[in-house]
Protein backbone atom coordinates (compact mmCIF):
# COMPACT_ATOMS: atom_id res chain seq x y z
CA UNK A 1 0.00 0.00 0.00
CA UNK A 2 2.80 2.61 0.61
CA UNK A 3 3.56 1.99 -2.82
CA UNK A 4 0.39 3.02 -4.60
CA UNK A 5 -0.26 5.96 -1.56
CA UNK A 6 3.98 7.17 -2.88
CA UNK A 7 2.41 7.09 -6.61
CA UNK A 8 0.30 9.54 -7.08
CA UNK A 9 -1.29 8.43 -10.05
CA UNK A 10 -1.61 4.95 -8.60
CA UNK A 11 -3.61 6.62 -5.62
CA UNK A 12 -6.20 8.03 -7.75
CA UNK A 13 -7.26 5.29 -9.17
CA UNK A 14 -10.64 4.26 -9.41
CA UNK A 15 -11.56 0.75 -7.89
CA UNK A 16 -12.47 -1.79 -10.64
CA UNK A 17 -16.53 -1.67 -11.25
CA UNK A 18 -18.23 -5.16 -10.61
CA UNK A 19 -18.44 -5.54 -14.18
CA UNK A 20 -14.87 -5.73 -14.77
CA UNK A 21 -14.67 -8.36 -11.80
CA UNK A 22 -17.09 -10.40 -13.51
CA UNK A 23 -14.84 -11.34 -15.90
CA UNK A 24 -13.25 -14.43 -16.88
CA UNK A 25 -13.98 -18.26 -15.19
CA UNK A 26 -14.43 -16.77 -11.83
CA UNK A 27 -17.11 -14.51 -13.33
CA UNK A 28 -18.81 -17.35 -14.70
CA UNK A 29 -18.66 -18.95 -12.05
CA UNK A 30 -20.02 -16.33 -10.00
CA UNK A 31 -22.85 -15.51 -12.65
CA UNK A 32 -23.87 -19.16 -12.54
CA UNK A 33 -24.24 -19.07 -9.04
CA UNK A 34 -26.78 -15.86 -9.28
CA UNK A 35 -28.61 -17.05 -11.62
CA UNK A 36 -29.33 -20.54 -9.47
CA UNK A 37 -29.61 -18.52 -6.58
CA UNK A 38 -31.93 -15.81 -8.01
CA UNK A 39 -34.36 -18.53 -9.25
CA UNK A 40 -35.24 -19.04 -5.65
CA UNK A 41 -36.57 -16.04 -5.97
CA UNK A 42 -39.89 -16.51 -8.30
CA UNK A 43 -42.70 -18.11 -6.13
CA UNK A 44 -43.03 -21.12 -8.73
CA UNK A 45 -40.17 -22.40 -7.77
CA UNK A 46 -40.78 -22.21 -3.68
CA UNK A 47 -44.21 -23.85 -4.46
CA UNK A 48 -42.68 -26.97 -6.12
CA UNK A 49 -40.25 -27.03 -2.96
CA UNK A 50 -43.65 -26.45 -0.73
CA UNK A 51 -45.60 -29.30 -2.38
CA UNK A 52 -43.05 -32.32 -1.73
CA UNK A 53 -45.11 -33.36 0.90
CA UNK A 54 -41.90 -36.01 1.29
CA UNK A 55 -39.61 -33.55 1.89
CA UNK A 56 -41.56 -30.67 3.73
CA UNK A 57 -42.93 -33.94 6.17
CA UNK A 58 -39.10 -34.34 6.42
CA UNK A 59 -38.27 -31.41 7.81
CA UNK A 60 -41.27 -30.47 9.68
CA UNK A 61 -40.63 -33.91 11.90
CA UNK A 62 -36.97 -33.19 11.60
CA UNK A 63 -37.41 -29.99 13.58
CA UNK A 64 -41.00 -30.53 15.53
CA UNK A 65 -39.91 -34.02 16.93
CA UNK A 66 -36.10 -32.75 17.81
CA UNK A 67 -37.59 -29.83 19.94
CA UNK A 68 -35.02 -30.00 22.75
CA UNK A 69 -32.27 -29.26 20.00
CA UNK A 70 -33.95 -26.04 19.16
CA UNK A 71 -35.74 -24.93 22.58
CA UNK A 72 -34.06 -21.64 23.87
CA UNK A 73 -31.71 -21.43 21.02
CA UNK A 74 -31.07 -18.80 18.68
CA UNK A 75 -31.48 -20.53 15.25
CA UNK A 76 -30.29 -18.80 11.79
CA UNK A 77 -32.17 -19.69 8.77
CA UNK A 78 -29.73 -18.79 6.03
CA UNK A 79 -31.71 -18.64 3.01
CA UNK A 80 -34.87 -19.21 4.61
CA UNK A 81 -37.43 -18.97 1.41
CA UNK A 82 -40.65 -18.97 2.14
CA UNK A 83 -39.94 -18.84 5.99
CA UNK A 84 -41.39 -22.04 6.56
CA UNK A 85 -38.20 -23.83 8.15
CA UNK A 86 -37.98 -20.53 10.34
CA UNK A 87 -41.92 -21.40 11.57
CA UNK A 88 -41.23 -24.43 12.79
CA UNK A 89 -37.87 -23.93 14.79
CA UNK A 90 -39.65 -20.90 16.51
CA UNK A 91 -42.85 -24.02 17.01
CA UNK A 92 -40.58 -25.84 18.54
CA UNK A 93 -39.10 -23.61 20.68
CA UNK A 94 -36.29 -21.39 19.90
CA UNK A 95 -36.27 -18.09 21.65
CA UNK A 96 -35.30 -16.33 18.53
CA UNK A 97 -35.10 -17.74 15.08
CA UNK A 98 -32.76 -14.90 12.37
CA UNK A 99 -34.34 -15.70 8.81
CA UNK A 100 -32.40 -14.43 6.16
CA UNK A 101 -33.47 -14.57 2.43
CA UNK A 102 -32.25 -12.42 -0.23
CA UNK A 103 -34.23 -12.38 -2.54
CA UNK A 104 -37.58 -10.91 -2.86
CA UNK A 105 -39.08 -13.69 -1.16
CA UNK A 106 -38.13 -12.31 2.01
CA UNK A 107 -41.71 -10.14 1.87
CA UNK A 108 -43.40 -13.11 1.16
CA UNK A 109 -42.16 -15.10 4.12
CA UNK A 110 -43.19 -11.59 6.10
CA UNK A 111 -46.10 -11.89 5.64
CA UNK A 112 -46.48 -15.87 6.14
CA UNK A 113 -44.69 -15.03 9.79
CA UNK A 114 -47.74 -12.30 10.56
CA UNK A 115 -50.45 -14.80 9.59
Amino acid sequence: MAALAANGDAAKKRPPKIEELMTGPEGLRAADYANYFSSYAYIYHQKQMLTDSKRMEAYRDAILGNAANFRDKVVLDVGAGSGILSIWAAKAGAKKVIACEFTEMAAHARRLVKA
